[in-house]
This record gives structure tokens, C-alpha cells and sequence, in this order.
């Protein structure tokens, strides 16, 4: 037969469910408890286990996550992964020394919008416009620049020379104030002008170096 203890420490028995259909006892419509032990002073929010205020333990103030920690904070912030220290990504083999598309030289912006910047330039066909697709990106501001291929800047590893010719777009290419109407060798230092913006042509492959040649010597 079910016991129960009441508030006062006293055994309840409850009857069965056969006697209660015989109507011999009655069920108590409530099951005892015992009492809850008494609140601590300072009411319901005095601090305790359980409870919001609980102290809660301090963290070492030497302590730094660890790198699996940080890979797992990067990947959160707005779905994309942070820049993280390149130290740490070449470790992890993510990166590589650069040589999957090595700079062959660069346009330096000498005036218009983005004044000061330097873009790289690669091996093969670098096209120059405001698009993302462009290799040599100039959304700076100046609306004059067709949105994609205005200009292009080829680099031939065979002949180690720097060509440059129009693209599609209806503005002009001007290489050192002349319309550029076929590709056109492009010499050191020149100036390249498209919409209001004038690029400094500053090699770094030629006769003197490439970088295939380090290869070669490295073999």
C-alpha cells in the first residue's frame, strides 16, 4: 500500500485502487510534501547555488584560447571567416608563398580617385575596370572607367614584354597621351590614362628578372 510522509513527519498510508472503487477509503486528492526547507536571509534572490546572483568563477586573466578556439570564433562573425594572423594559416598549410600568381609588376595611381594606390599585375591578360571581375580593380570613383574591361595589361613570360591595349568599352586607352588603338609594347615608367585617372607603369619582370627563372636555377 502507498505510503507518504506529511508535514509533520507522520506516515500517510493511501488507499488502493480497488478499495477506492468499493468506495471503502477515499484518496487524498493531494500528495503530501515535505516542507521546503526555509528561505535564507535576504529573500528569494539572496546568493546560493541555483540562483542568478550565484557567484560564478573568475577566468585566469593569463589564459588564451587555444588555435582550435580561435578557428572555431572565426567561422561566426556574419557567416565569414575573418583575415587571422598569415603566420598561423601557412602553419596550417591554407596558404601558400605566393608563387600561385606571382607579382610581375605593378600600376601605381599618379592621379584621379584612389591617388597613391598600387595594383599588382600578374602573368597573362590583367584586365583594368571598376568591376569585380577585374584583375587590376579601380572602383575608386571614377565613373569614366568602364565597369569591366576598359583596358588590359598583358604580361608575355616568352618574350618577358608588357603590352597594353583598349578593351571594349567606348572611352579611350591613352598610353603616354596617345590613343592606344592595337596592342602597344608597354615601356617602363610609362603612363597609362583612362577616364580621369592616369597609372604609372612600374615593372618588376623583364630581361633582368622573372620569376621562372628562379625555378630554373632552384632545379
Amino acid at each position: 500500500m502507498p505510503v507518504y510522509r506529511g508535514p509533520d513527519g507522520k506516515i500517510i498510508e493511501e488507499s488502493t485502487h480497488k478499495e477506492n472503487k468499493k468506495g471503502n477509503a477515499t484518496r487524498p486528492t493531494e500528495r503530501a510534501q515535505r516542507p521546503m526547507p526555509p528561505t535564507p536571509p535576504g529573500g528569494g534572490q539572496a546568493p546560493g547555488a541555483g540562483r542568478l546572483d550565484a557567484p560564478t568563477e573568475k577566468m585566469d586573466e593569463g589564459y588564451s584560447p587555444s588555435p582550435r578556439m580561435r578557428e572555431v570564433k572565426t567561422r561566426v562573425a556574419g557567416g565569414r571567416r575573418r583575415q587571422e594572423d598569415p603566420q598561423y594559416l601557412h602553419e596550417r598549410g591554407e596558404i601558400s608563398d605566393g608563387m600561385d600568381d606571382p607579382v610581375v609588376g605593378w600600376l601605381v595611381i599618379v592621379e584621379g580617385p584612389g591617388k597613391g594606390r598600387a595594383m599588382q599585375l600578374g602573368y597573362g591578360s590583367n584586365s583594368i575596370g571598376r568591376g569585380e571581375t577585374d584583375r587590376v580593380n579601380l572602383n575608386f570613383g571614377d565613373d569614366q572607367i568602364s565597369r569591366g574591361g576598359h583596358a588590359t595589361v598583358t604580361y608575355d613570360p616568352r618574350g618577358k614584354k608588357f603590352y597594353v591595349q583598349n578593351g571594349e568599352g567606348t572611352n579611350l586607352t591613352y598610353l603616354n597621351d596617345q590613343p592606344v588603338l592595337l596592342p602597344t609594347e608597354l615601356p617602363a615608367l610609362s603612363h597609362i590614362s583612362i577616364g580621369n585617372t592616369v597609372l604609372r607603369f612600374m615593372p618588376l619582370c623583364g630581361d633582368a628578372f622573372d620569376w621562372q627563372d628562379t625555378k630554373r636555377r632552384q632545379k
